[in-house]
């Protein structure tokens, strides 16, 4: 019997990393001719960067394979597999071609974090929104149904969050260029009392558009993002004071603080094992 139910998972988990390793291996090599690379050079003489590639693409199948070991393969999971991922992907290569661009540039590491993550920010809120459009549209990118649902009823909460999240990303990457010097001081801080504002204001609409169990999700993020930075924050900038390592700079503590509020809600959601859903 435990045989007989495990089975399909496995099978499911074998079908989506054969697709997983398709898919990536053909999107790498696209990656390659757009990066100008020699591909036959990278696989006779490889690098450590081509080794690490490897490991990720290894790691990246492996983990297609488990998130859909309880998701059949089928026309319909497959588009959205492919349409998910090719957006994502399209969206790196334009994030990666742009830091190139950036990396002749004398960019230092405060302001090359900051960019990153507001980079990785837009592309999530770039993938949510368009999630959350698919579900009021023949589309259909969500495969569970209950997910689906939810979507659908929330549908302009979320898509208020992933603005939000979309204008958070745009000032962390304004400011890193303005770090930078791309940016000029008086251009970085009126994009960025203007991205302020549009932050207040889907802050004000998501909490109207919020019930219950969203305001009480959005005061259990806070607490635990509270003493995340005061732990993690609070001890490098301790350490810094006793001079064990470098202080954080200015942009490191937006930094910090952004990166640290998505991890409490994750901490929040897991708690109440909303993230199964």
């Amino acid at each position: 019997m435990a045989n007989d139910k495990s089975a399909p998972s496995w099978r499911n988990f074998a079908a989506w990393s054969a697709v997983g390793a398709v898919f990536y291996v053909l999107a790498l090599w696209v990656a390659m001719l757009f990066l100008h690379q020699d591909i036959m050079d990278a696989v006779v003489r490889p690098t450590r960067v081509t080794a690490q590639l490897g490991l990720a693409m290894l790691f990246s199948i492996a983990v297609v394979g488990f998130t859909s070991r309880k998701r059949s393969l089928n026309l319909g999971t497959l588009r959205n597999f492919l349409i998910q991922n090719a957006v994502a992907i399209l969206a790196f290569l334009l994030v990666i071609w742009g830091f190139s661009a950036l990396a002749r540039t004398e960019v230092g590491a405060s302001e090359w974090i900051a960019a990153v993550t507001g980079a990785t920010l837009v592309v999530i809120a770039i993938l949510g929104g368009l999630a959350t459009a698919s579900v009021h549209t023949g589309l259909h990118l969500v495969d569970d149904e209950m997910t689906a649902e939810d979507l659908r009823e929330r549908g302009r909460l979320m898509l208020c969050s992933f603005t939000w999240i979309a204008c958070y990303g745009l000032l962390l990457i304004a400011l890193g260029l303005a770090g930078a010097g791309i940016l000029s001081p008086a251009a970085a801080l009126a994009g960025a009392l203007v991205l302020i504002a549009i932050l207040t204001l889907l802050a004000i609409a998501a909490w109207r558009l919020s019930d219950e169990l969203g305001r009480t999700l959005s005061h259990e993020t806070g607490n635990m993002a509270f003493y995340l930075i005061l732990v993690l924050g609070g001890g490098w900038a301790m350490l810094a004071h006793l001079g064990f390592v470098a202080a954080p700079a200015p942009l490191d503590w937006l930094t910090i603080f952004t990166v640290l509020l998505f991890v409490a809600s994750f901490i929040v959601l897991g708690r109440r094992k909303l993230l199964t859903h």
